[in-house]
């Protein structure tokens, strides 16, 4: 094992970075096109875990894909080849999951996993609705997604 990986599995666990090719495929795949190669992919559960992730991967100097749901259709949330100059790792936002509604209702604060679907059952409940509503909203699309995006992934 290699001591990135060791590092990442000191700060998520070691049951949320996958390393084995069979374990990756799904998270190095795009929703639409795309398929690549990946160190690992890691599941952050927090904030600060998801800084340390980002730390270690910066000071290795690895390509950083960062990934919700992947129901992006531009191919940006999944690696594209097996060329990449240094290594690559995926860090999987779907364990960050947190709402609030700010001033009313008016704003969110929104996690990086939680979804527009989420999103929008909070929202119902102040009989409110969302800015816009995408096909992929009710297959898992990402509030941060969108945001980023223009997209669900």
């Amino acid at each position: 094992m290699s001591e990135l990986v060791r590092t990442f599995k000191d700060i998520v666990g070691d049951s949320n970075v996958l390393t084995k090719e069979m374990d990756t495929a799904y998270y190095r795949s795009g929703f639409r096109y795309g398929f690549g190669g990946a160190t690992a992919v890691i599941f952050p559960s927090s904030l600060v875990e998801l800084w340390k992730v980002l730390q270690a991967a910066v000071d290795a100097d690895c390509a950083i894909i960062m990934q919700a749901t992947k129901t992006g259709l531009t191919g940006g949330s999944s690696p594209s080849g097996f060329d990449y100059d240094r290594e690559v790792v995926i860090v999987n936002t779907g364990r960050l999951r947190g709402l609030r509604l700010l001033r009313d209702g008016t704003q969110a604060l929104a996690f990086p996993g939680t979804t527009l679907f989420e999103l929008g059952q909070e929202l119902k409940k102040i009989d409110r609705v969302p800015h816009s509503v995408l096909g992929s909203t009710t297959i898992g699309a990402t509030v941060i997604g969108g945001v980023a995006n223009n997209a669900g992934g």
